[in-house]
C-alpha cells in the first residue's frame, strides 16, 4: 500500500513546491521581460533573455523561459509555444500573460504597457497571499502560547500567592 501512495504523494509535493517557486519568480520575470522588450528586442529575444538572466535567482522560470525560447525558435507557430509555457506551468496567473502575449503577436498591440499591467497585479496577488498568510498567523500562535507561555505565567503570579497562603495557614495553627 506504501509503495502505492508514495509516489503520487511524493510527485504532488515537489510539483506544488515547483509551482510556488514559479510563481514567486514570475513577476521578476515579466518585469525583466517589459526591459527587454522596451530596449528594442522581438519577443523571441526577449524570452530567450530572461531564460538566461534568471538561472542564478529563479532556476525553474529560467528553464521554463529557455524551453519556451527554444521551443520558439523550432516552431513557426510562437503563439502554441506561448500556451506551451502557460500549459507546463500550470499557474493561472500565466494564462492572462500568455493571452497578453498571443495578443500583442497577432494584433501587434503594444507588449511593453501590458506585461507592466500584468507583473503589477501578480505582485498584487503575491503580497495578498503574504497578507493572509499574516492574518492567520495569531490563531496558530495561540495554541503554542496557550501550552507553553500560559502555564509559566500562573507559576509566576502563583506562586507568591501559594506562598502567603502556606504562610498564613502555618501561624493560624
Amino acid at each position: 500500500m506504501l509503495g502505492w501512495r508514495l509516489p503520487d504523494v511524493f510527485l504532488s509535493r515537489r510539483a506544488t513546491r515547483r509551482r510556488a517557486r514559479l510563481e514567486s519568480g514570475m513577476p521578476d520575470a515579466l518585469d525583466l521581460l517589459v526591459i527587454c522588450a522596451e530596449a528594442g528586442l522581438s519577443l523571441d529575444h526577449a524570452i530567450e533573455q530572461v531564460g538566461r538572466a534568471l538561472r542564478s535567482s529563479s532556476r525553474e522560470v529560467a528553464e521554463e523561459f529557455a524551453a519556451t525560447a527554444a521551443e520558439m525558435r523550432v516552431s513557426s507557430v510562437r503563439g502554441q509555444a506561448l500556451e506551451n509555457l502557460a500549459q507546463r506551468a500550470g499557474l493561472t496567473s500565466l494564462r492572462g500573460i500568455v493571452a497578453a502575449l498571443n495578443q500583442s503577436i497577432k494584433f501587434g498591440t503594444p507588449l511593453a504597457a501590458s506585461l507592466r499591467i500584468l507583473a503589477a497585479e501578480m505582485r498584487a496577488e503575491r503580497l495578498a497571499r503574504f497578507e493572509e498568510r499574516a492574518a492567520r498567523l495569531p490563531v496558530l500562535l495561540s495554541l503554542p502560547l496557550l501550552a507553553f507561555i500560559l502555564p509559566a505565567l500562573m507559576i509566576v503570579i502563583g506562586t507568591p500567592l501559594a506562598l502567603r497562603i502556606m504562610g498564613m495557614l502555618e501561624k493560624g495553627f
